[in-house]
């Protein structure tokens, strides 16, 4: 999750209770994501540089229409640059690891989408979108911001569009590995952040840059429609990827849907309407026994 004060939750951009490990989703466009593998590197090197926070996070107060800061208004140059440097700050290791994890599992079919020079512009207006939504909706408009996340939610609100029907592998309460569709773990993994930031938790420990998650969501949503290259679609089917990956386990693992393969494009839109309920309540029961398990 997207932190301020360098406190943060384990597993940012992870469903409460569920951790996101890999997909089955091959590239098409490009042999390797190497600028995917790049920006991943970037965030480790820049982790152990630990450079100040207030030097280079982002400070939602300076864009934010009510609140005046503490401090002198930033000048626009340097508001610009803390929107970027922000993304590659992270307060530990669970708060790298967990971005890191989610950008390399969802990032590389994103840039095979758009080519390796469009990729890294997309993924930094992601991260700015964030940014700048955490400045005009903050609830605490003076802690600064820090991490990946709002950009990482631009790339995952990008795969949504392209791959909804792409298996993912995750671990439920960390612990029972089990493939779901990619638009249920993104879509409810959205859903959540939007539920906290409209209705905070004023007891919360930790502070969530909630508003950070969903303005790279809508970024990277949005951008995918137009950076994406010609003979790239959206929607694409489940049926177009093996199901012999994940080590060729995939046919042992559980799985909630059809297999790949076994979609009828034929469905009705009744059929995938309630298929998506009942995994959505099926992730919201997960989520509740683990935090009453965990708490």
């Amino acid at each position: 999750m997207q932190c301020k004060s360098g406190r943060e939750a384990p597993f940012p951009l992870q469903v409460p209770g569920m951790l996101v490990l890999a997909d089955n989703n091959p590239v098409r466009h490009i042999r390797r994501p190497y600028v995917n593998w790049a920006l991943i590197a970037a965030c480790v090197v820049i982790f152990f540089l630990d450079p100040s926070y207030r030097d280079f996070g982002f400070t939602p107060a300076s864009l934010h229409p009510v609140a005046k800061p503490l401090a002198p208004q930033p000048g626009w140059d340097l508001v610009m640059l803390q929107s970027v440097s922000y993304i590659f700050l992270h307060g530990d290791l669970m708060h790298l690891a967990g971005n890191m994890l989610a950008l390399w599992v969802f990032g590389n079919n994103v840039e095979d989408s758009m080519g390796h020079r469009r990729y890294p512009l997309f993924f930094l207006i992601c991260g700015m979108a964030g940014a700048f939504a955490e400045g005009l909706f903050s609830p605490t408009p003076q802690v600064p911001v820090i991490g990946a996340s709002g950009a990482v939610a631009g790339v995952m609100g990008a795969y949504l569009l392209l791959h909804p029907r792409a298996r993912v592998l995750v671990l439920v309460a960390f612990r029972i590995p089990l493939l779901v569709p990619a638009s249920a773990f993104v879509g409810l993994s959205i859903a959540l952040d939007v539920l906290s930031a409209l209705f905070p938790d004023p007891d919360a420990e930790m502070l969530i840059a909630w508003w950070a998650h969903i303005g790279g969501f809508a970024a990277g949503a949005l951008l995918i429609l137009v950076m994406r290259h010609r003979d790239v679609p959206l929607f694409q089917p489940a049926a177009i990827y093996p199901e012999n990956g994940f080590g060729r386990l995939g046919r042992f693992l559980p799985a909630l849907g059809p297999r790949a393969g076994a979609e009828s494009p034929k469905a009705s839109r009744f059929r995938q309407i309630v298929f998506a309920l009942k995994t959505a309540a099926f992730f919201l029961i997960i989520v509740v026994v683990v935090e009453l398990l965990f708490a």
